[in-house]
């Protein structure tokens, strides 16, 4: 199968059943993602007996929202910061 070939990949989150189409070379990646936010889903089950499982996966997509949020605005901040050493370093612009 080539890399850039797509598959079906199914996957499990809470007891859901999710299937994912994705390029073939991103299955190993889905399968991490797939096991970090079961793990978090099946870590929060046991802790927090009264909540049901919505509150649950509602509690995991904020957490993972919450991570994504931060990187983005973290590789903003970093491609400016990339873009002012550019600028400085050119000869316009430099000392």
């Amino acid at each position: 199968m080539n890399d850039s070939e797509n598959i079906k990949m199914n996957l499990n989150i809470g007891g859901q059943r999710i299937v994912q189409t994705v390029p073939f070379r991103n299955q190993d990646f889905v399968r991490d993602v797939e096991k970090e936010v079961d793990n978090l889903y099946s870590k929060w089950r046991k802790e927090f007996h009264s909540k049901t499982d919505r509150e649950i996966l509602a509690m995991v997509a904020y957490r993972f929202a919450s991570f994504y949020c931060e990187l983005k605005d973290q590789y903003a901040k970093a491609a400016a910061l990339a873009d002012e050493c550019i600028l400085a370093a050119e000869p316009d612009h430099g000392s």
